[in-house]
C-alpha cells in the first residue's frame, strides 16, 4: 500500500509540470509613472522599518537587558519580556523609517 500510494504521488509530482501551460507573455519593466508617489514612499519606508529590525533587535535586547541590571522592574513571564524588547525594537524601527522620511522631503528626493 505505501508503494503504491509513494508511486502516484511521484507520478502526479513528475506528471503536473507536463500538463501546465507554458508562459507565452514578456516580462515588462514598470513605467516611471506607473504608482503613485505615496506607495513609493510607504514601500521605501516598509523596506527600511523591516530591514532595520535586524539590528535594533539586538540594541532592544542590550538596553532592556542594561535597564534591568540597573533597577528597572521587569515582568517575570519570558514572553513578555521579548515583548517589551519587540516593542522597543519596533519604535526604535519607527523613528529610523520616519527619519528617512523626513530627511526626504526636507531634501526633496
Amino acid at each position: 500500500m505505501k508503494k503504491a500510494i509513494s508511486l502516484l504521488l511521484a507520478a502526479l509530482l513528475l506528471l503536473s509540470p507536463l500538463a501546465a501551460d507554458p508562459i507565452e507573455y514578456e516580462y515588462e519593466p514598470y513605467e516611471k509613472e506607473e504608482f503613485p508617489i505615496w506607495s513609493l514612499e510607504l514601500r521605501r519606508a516598509e523596506s527600511i522599518f523591516f530591514g532595520s529590525l535586524v539590528l535594533t533587535f539586538p540594541v532592544a535586547m542590550g538596553i532592556y537587558s542594561l535597564a534591568s541590571t540597573l533597577g528597572m522592574p521587569t515582568p517575570s513571564e519570558d514572553y513578555q519580556q521579548v515583548l517589551q524588547q519587540a516593542l522597543i525594537a519596533g519604535g526604535l524601527s519607527l523613528i529610523i523609517a520616519g527619519t528617512d522620511w523626513i530627511i526626504g522631503r526636507v531634501s526633496g528626493d
